[in-house]
């Protein structure tokens, strides 16, 4: 479809949905009523650059989904003087019964719920947010990969019905070189076996250098007071603190703590009809990650917090330990946002 240009008023806002992929991108630019193009360019910044820039002196507005593509075609946008959003995936409205998806159709969709202002934006964090955020991310799949390393040995001896003593939770030392010492009766398996072992031996490796550099990064003028304020909260050391830190950001952001508390995830669902109101389990929404280690900080804090503690008891018994100690942590959460606003460090209650 070639670009309509002619009659159109340079005061007009336009509207760009864009739907990308590897190789072509496909976009649709029309008005709040008309639509003006709708085609594929090649995959590339220059192209869609060129494709803007016929409408040059309107008051342009872009949007295309958060996903793999990251957030460097928006910086390139907003550099070149045009408005962009990230939207959501899980938050487009979808019509019901619709079952034909095609990238002409999403585009077209995009543009069209951008000009009705139907939807949601995501934050953008800056280039060097970005960066620092991926330092505690890359140590979450390296822990990842030495899990799922951690499982394999583990088949493989069950497999081959060998009982070893295995240690909850992170292997010790002792147990490591247990494993070490075992002998198979053929050469082959054992060689293969050893592979295993290695693979886990460089990843425990890999995350105690990127433990080391997180906490270096810790040290920086832009975290270090915001650190110490978070490790006040029982339960959060340095790499909890940091990893809260880079993946909210912006904590102001959320102008109220139900936002955030969605936001992670630790908001309950909930079905309700008519007069009949009822509340389910937590959204499971956002940041897995967040969510365990907020778990694991609350068995701490209830160990130390004795107002904590006995909120955690009055739930267990109406709803369970499981329920009680989610309760914790989204109680931890809107602390821990609190603290943070009035940078202040976390006072332990020792008496309930």
């Amino acid at each position: 479809m070639k670009p309509q240009v002619k009659g159109l008023d340079s005061a007009e806002a336009l509207f760009v949905g864009i739907d990308l992929h590897k190789v072509s991108w496909h976009v649709t630019i029309r008005t709040a009523d008309v639509e003006l193009f709708s085609g594929s360019v090649p995959g590339k910044w220059e192209m869609l650059r060129m494709l803007l820039q016929r409408y040059r002196g309107s008051c342009v507005q872009v949007v295309y989904e958060a996903g793999c593509f990251g957030f460097w075609l928006h910086d390139r946008l907003i550099e070149h003087g045009v408005d962009c959003i990230i939207t959501p995936p899980s938050l487009i409205p979808q019509e019901s019964g619709n079952r034909v998806k095609t990238d002409r159709k999403d585009s077209r969709k995009l543009a069209h719920l951008l000009a009705k202002g139907l939807l949601k934006r995501i934050f953008v964090p800056n280039r060097q947010e970005c960066y620092h955020r991926q330092v505690v991310r890359r140590r979450r799949q390296l822990i990842g990969d030495r899990i799922r390393v951690q499982n394999r040995v583990k088949s493989e001896l069950r497999f081959y019905g060998i009982d070893l003593l295995n240690p909850v939770g992170k292997w010790t030392k002792r147990y490591v070189e247990n494993l070490s010492r075992f002998r198979f009766e053929d050469r082959f398996m054992q060689e293969s076996f050893n592979r295993l072992l290695e693979q886990y031996t460089f990843l425990s490796g890999q995350i105690e250098k990127q433990n080391v550099l997180v906490r270096e990064l810790s040290e920086m003028d832009l975290y270090r007071e915001r650190v110490e304020i978070l490790k006040s909260v029982p339960g959060i050391g340095t790499l909890a603190a940091m990893e809260l830190l880079l993946e909210l950001q912006d904590v102001v952001r959320f102008r109220h703590a139900d936002q955030l508390a969605a936001y992670v995830g630790l908001t309950p669902s909930q079905y309700s009809s008519a007069d009949k109101i009822r509340m389910g389990r937590i959204t499971k929404v956002g940041k897995h990650s967040l969510r365990a280690l907020l778990v694991q900080a609350a068995w701490q804090l209830i160990r130390k917090d004795l107002a904590m503690k006995e909120k955690y008891e009055r739930i267990k018994i109406r709803a369970g330990g499981k329920r009680a100690i989610v309760a914790i942590a989204r109680t931890l959460l809107l602390r821990v946002r609190r603290i943070w606003l009035d940078a202040t460090p976390y006072r332990l209650a020792l008496s309930a």
